[in-house]
């Protein structure tokens, strides 16, 4: 699995781990309207199991693209939590999407990825 991490905004702290090729870790910390990805490549049938906790609410969702037609297996929702294992359909890039919501103090997020 190739994973691919997308930083829109300027984030003030990130770390990632990659123990084994399979497994990744990233720790942010960002502000309202702040928006990250982490887009693992996976094939058909291979399953991902993904999560994240953050010590605010921060708006979630799980997506990927085909052509100009977005799919989202995890619409956007506020979460501070969230654990989930897909089956992908297809071959494709998946993308874990994150936005900070709080207007006055910082998110801190981190997410696991195998």
């Amino acid at each position: 699995m190739k994973l691919l991490i997308i930083i829109l905004t300027f984030f003030v702290g990130f770390t990632a781990l990659a123990n084994e090729s399979q497994k990744h870790y990233g720790y942010f910390k960002f502000s309202k309207g702040q928006i990250g990805e982490a887009c693992p490549e996976l094939k058909e049938g291979q399953k991902l199991t993904y999560s994240i906790k953050s010590n605010k609410p921060v708006m979630f969702n799980f997506h990927y693209h085909q052509e100009s037609e977005v799919t989202y297996p995890v619409k956007d929702h506020e979460t501070k939590a969230i654990t989930e294992t897909f089956t992908a359909p297809i071959d494709q890039t998946y993308c874990l999407m994150w936005t900070g919501l709080e207007n006055d103090s910082a998110v801190e997020m981190e997410y696991f990825i195998h």
